[in-house]
């Protein structure tokens, strides 16, 4: 009897490696029919109904073989929101997966950027602590603003994308797009595009990246540019950044680490543990410590000095949809959409400007359930991602069913050793 406990035991632990998927599926298993449309002059403005909707995609973070279920968020969530517009919020590709070279790097774009183009939308993008790496790595040998500016032509390579390079200073792809009213007479509202670059050097005292003195310098004055064509008033405007700027810390409270729903903090602020501040946090969740530069730069005063920023949208943190205001400024985090990094949040924010009251917006959150009506089914690759799936929870698996094997063999024998054992002395 012991014997044949064993045996299932063994059977049932091997079985179960099969209810997961070992392999990712190639993007044709779930891309869209191509509906293209030309953009007109690369222009945006305002619809005839007065609005303009903007979908953020953050932290796609994927490879040249996209998950099926990062690939299905982002075809669903263009399909069912109809935006006008598509920001990408940085880690556009994981940047960082084993054995990455150009061409898997390109494709690795190409994935989703042809989604994109395809369906005829305006996208534009900002980078994140990421994209950059494989091509940083020792075989590739670039600099991390060469392999910016390589992948941005591979961006720009596609009709629909609005990126640029910008004026040189810190940074690849610090630059603004405008849009104009609804009759295509009149620029009404900006959107900046900031580089918040990947890490801060270790002599600075390390940690994430920030925006450089020299890149707030030029956005002050592009704002002030806007601002003399505007009239003298500000030119209201929205602020798209992969890492979030400090003072998104100031609109959570310190609390026990015993509270419910308490999350440590990152950096700096990992002696602590917050909840939101419902003075301040009015939507979304605070899943994890958002994770700053440890280091204020005054990005953050820099927006109150000019008056323009409505609100500012980050990337990053993969399992935060907070949003927020403080001190007359929004400040949302986006859900990342990857489901090769970690992630249990996984999901798009959309926002919605209105040509009659350019002060405010209207921002709506969908998760992947939303989305397409149910969940992925393989809980650990929910929370953690594919990456650490096939690295650490497949050999994780394998080595018990490896271990039980053994132990069972051994048992087995000598199960059977004894039996013969007492057989001989008969």
């Amino acid at each position: 009897m012991k014997k044949i406990k064993i045996k299932r035991i063994f059977t049932l632990l091997l079985s179960s490696m099969f209810l997961f998927p070992f392999f990712s599926v190639p993007i044709d298993a779930v891309a869209q029919e191509p509906v293209k449309e030309e953009v007109e002059n690369k222009e945006l403005k305002f619809n005839k109904d007065g609005k303009f909707k903007i979908l953020v995609l953050a932290d796609i973070q994927d490879t040249n073989m996209p998950q099926k279920e990062t690939m299905e968020l982002v075809n669903a969530a263009i399909d069912k929101t109809n935006p006008d517009f598509i920001a990408l919020a940085g880690d556009n590709i994981a940047g960082w997966w084993k054995g990455v070279d150009k061409d898997q790097t390109k494709q690795a774009i190409d994935a989703f950027s042809k989604v994109i183009d395809d369906k005829g939308i305006p996208f534009a993008l900002v980078f994140g602590n990421h994209d950059h790496e494989g091509l940083c790595d020792e075989e590739n040998k670039m600099t991390e603003e060469e392999a910016k500016e390589l992948m941005l032509s591979w961006y720009q390579a596609y009709d629909t994308c609005m990126a640029i390079e910008g004026e040189e200073m810190t940074g690849v792809g610090n630059y603004n797009l405008t849009i104009k009213d609804s009759t295509g007479t009149k620029d009404v509202y900006n959107l900046w595009f900031m580089d918040s670059n990947p890490y801060t050097p270790e002599e600075e005292g390390g940690g994430y990246g920030y925006v450089h003195e020299d890149q707030t310098a030029w956005y002050q004055k592009t704002s002030n540019e806007l601002k003399a064509k505007n009239g003298g008033e500000p030119l209201p405007s929205m602020l798209f950044q992969h890492i979030a700027v400090p003072e998104v810390y100031d609109m959570f409270n310190v609390v026990s680490p015993f509270t419910k729903g308490a999350v440590r903090g990152h950096g700096k602020y990992s002696d602590k543990y917050y909840v939101p501040n419902p003075e301040y946090v009015y939507e979304g969740l605070l899943n994890e410590g958002p994770c700053p530069p440890d280091v204020n730069h005054g990005q953050f005063d820099s927006w109150l000095e000019q008056g323009d920023i409505v609100a500012a949208i980050f990337g990053h943190d993969h399992s935060n949809s907070y949003g927020g205001i403080y001190k007359g400024v929004y400040m949302l985090a986006a859900p990342g959409c990857t489901y090769y990094s970690y992630g249990n949040n996984h999901g798009v924010r959309t926002i919605t400007l209105s040509e009659d009251d350019l002060t405010t917006f209207k921002s709506e959150l969908y998760t992947y359930q939303d989305l397409l009506g149910h969940e992925v089914s393989n809980s650990f690759v929910r929370t953690h991602g594919y990456y650490e799936y096939k690295h650490k929870f497949i050999p994780l698996v394998c080595g018990g069913v490896a271990l039980v094997a053994v132990a069972g063999a051994a048992i087995g024998f000598g199960i059977k050793y004894g039996k013969k054992r007492k057989n001989k002395s008969k």
